[in-house]
């Protein structure tokens, strides 16, 4: 093969090199040749890959990501290196935009799912052997990893630095437990924490299991809680040092989690917090139609002091409810309950934009949260519509398809449509999936049926309509 042909097919072109000398801040990272400096990728794409951009960075203390000495997009020979990241990049914008669609910040709403143990001594393994097996029976449906290293111990004696378990693990987990030093576990983390509402919980236990520190996302993580539990199993004293929790306040994340509550904006949650420590009464209000859990308000007082219970909505600093309404507090705060299911109808070939579109618009009309709606359902005869699954893995929601025969056992009144009913079966597919969905999402056939909240609204070849979730899991009481 010559070596015209080996080389990239963008080498030496014009569209891979670019340089204005003229900028006030060029060359802006330091560089033996500066001719060969390219500013094409002024700013670089891999930054929002964070610790994967695979460039010479570091963080700083607040939490930046600082590329100073890193020239992986000034070089002319990257130039295909960042055009293959595209995909990736997009993915995660995709990802991303996802999560605001759907409000999926998701605070308050953190699993535990995976939880990673790592140890470097041999007595923290013997410590993490004994920490795994409380966990188990705390958490048996949990995956529990342990690693680390120790020349001492079989098995781990080639195992990786905290260190490095650390940067694998940070972003795959929901909870890490150091067996080690609190200095360790502080200098492990300190490259990759930036938010605590995505941070994983970090928890760190001395190699003696005497004590079990809350470190990091102990509220929005869960960190907090599971170290409660943690000590409670292995004998060992909890160190929680959140403000709200040291005082016996009540905390708004906390309450939101083990409640399934969304928290609606964190500068909000904030600023609340701020007031509830600085010794004011705040009003929580539950929304009439909160299906049973408005008993989650009787046991208010298991959460701490600083909140009490109000009927007058307009009055409520915090409001638990699906939707927004006119009257509400300009800076009142929403804690959201997944209480709404989505039923979609739509044209063959329908493009998920338009669907985007039309679900938009009946949750803009009806005061509705995206992060209320758990889940979407359809007929089965719309399984192979690529444009409802897209609209469906974009806001990150379980797609439920029926049968007609499973869509007339809905009970209720649903607007009908001659048209709809002799091409599907059924005589209205939005209205009878949502409620479908509803009555399956609370075990309610037979009972105590769900009811339709906004009726069949059309737009562009879509229609659309939410059913309540009359019935839903109860919160447990705090120990």
């Amino acid at each position: 093969m010559s070596e015209n042909r080996e080389k990239p097919h963008w080498k030496g072109k014009h569209y891979s090199f670019f340089q204005n000398t003229e900028c006030e801040y060029f060359p802006c990272h330091r560089i033996a040749d500066p001719d060969c400096f390219s500013c094409l990728f002024c700013y670089c794409p891999l930054y929002m890959l964070g610790p994967r951009c695979g460039g010479n960075f570091r963080y700083t203390e607040k939490g930046i990501k600082d590329c100073t000495n890193c020239l992986i997009p000034h070089l002319p020979e990257n130039y295909g290196r960042i055009t293959g990241k595209f995909k990736e990049i997009a993915a995660a914008m995709q990802q991303s935009e996802a999560s605001q669609a759907n409000g999926d910040d998701r605070q308050g709403s953190k699993t535990i799912s995976r939880i990673v143990m790592m140890a470097c001594t041999e007595r923290g393994f013997e410590t993490m052997r004994g920490a795994a097996s409380a966990l188990k029976d705390l958490f048996p449906d949990t995956e529990i990893l342990q690693t680390g290293r120790c020349a001492h111990v079989s098995g781990f004696e080639d195992g990786p630095k905290l260190s490095e378990a650390t940067a694998k693990w940070f972003h795959e987990a929901d909870a890490l437990i150091f067996i080690a030093a609190t200095g360790i576990a502080v200098r492990c983390i300190a490259p990759f924490a930036q938010d605590k509402f995505r941070d994983p919980a970090v928890l760190v236990v001395d190699e003696n299991g005497k004590f079990v520190i809350s470190l990091m996302s102990g509220h929005a993580g869960g960190a907090n809680r599971l170290c409660g539990l943690l000590a409670e199993a292995m004998g060992a004293q909890p160190v929680i040092t959140t403000a709200t929790d040291g005082r016996g306040m009540f905390a708004v994340d906390v309450f939101a989690s083990e409640n399934d509550l969304q928290i609606s904006d964190r500068t909000i949650a904030k600023k609340i917090s701020a007031r509830i420590l600085a010794g004011e009464i705040q009003t929580i209000f539950f929304d009439k139609e909160f299906g049973t859990r408005p008993d989650c308000g009787t046991a208010l007082e298991s959460y701490g002091k600083g909140i009490r219970r109000t009927e007058d909505r307009a009055d409520a600093n915090i409001i638990v409810s699906f939707r927004s309404e006119k009257n509400d507090r300009r800076e009142a705060l929403y804690l959201i309950p997944q209480a709404v299911t989505l039923g979609i109808g739509c044209r063959k070939g329908i493009p998920s934009e338009a669907v985007q579109k039309a679900v938009h618009q009946i949750l803009q009309t009806s005061g509705v949260f995206p992060q209320a709606v758990s889940g979407i359902a359809s007929i089965d005869l719309k399984k192979d519509e690529a444009g409802l699954r897209a609209f469906a893995e974009k806001w990150n929601l379980p797609l439920t398809f029926y049968t007609s025969e499973e869509l007339l056992r809905a009970p209720g009144t649903f607007r009908s449509s001659d048209f709809v009913r002799r091409v599907t079966g059924v005589d209205c597919v939005c209205e009878r999936s949502a409620v479908r969905l509803a009555m399956d999402s609370t075990g309610s056939e037979g009972g105590r049926a769900p009811c339709i909240l906004v009726e069949k609204q059309s737009l562009d070849g879509v229609t659309a309509a939410l059913a309540l979730l009359t019935e839903s899991r109860k919160p447990e009481n705090r120990k």
